[in-house]
């Protein structure tokens, strides 16, 4: 049975966003990129998770993809750090923290651009 929240990554820019509700992720989620496989998704546990569109008002759906592999979540959470240039303890990861350790990579996103200058964060956005 799956546990949130659950972890979700852009196949195309590898960021990394948890979830704490099915609600949370339909609000936050396009039907369209769910339909093209553009996520891959675990749950806290490391259980891959296979997301799905569905012709209801709770029009998400998320079933166990196969056996848990929290190397994976660890593995993209820690591209998700490098690719935004934030030190992570890896260790962390690989005891089950994966929600203290995004928490940590998020606030060194935050800390690098409240230290930039507003042409950085300007250019940043392309």
């Amino acid at each position: 049975m799956l546990q949130f929240p659950v972890f979700v990554k852009s196949k195309d820019s590898g960021d990394v966003n948890s979830y704490q509700s099915v609600g949370d992720m339909q609000r936050k989620m396009e039907r369209i990129d769910i339909e093209n496989e553009e996520y891959e998704a675990w749950d806290v546990t490391g259980l891959p998770l296979k997301l799905s569109v569905h012709e209801s008002k709770q029009w998400l759906g998320l079933q166990p993809a196969k056996d848990a592999q929290p190397r994976e979540l660890a593995s993209a959470i820690i591209e998700f750090a490098l690719r935004q240039n934030v030190p992570i303890d890896a260790s962390r990861l690989f005891a089950g923290g994966f929600p203290a350790a995004l928490a940590q990579i998020i606030s060194g996103i935050q800390v690098q651009r409240q230290t930039q200058s507003w042409w950085q964060r300007f250019k940043g956005h392309f």
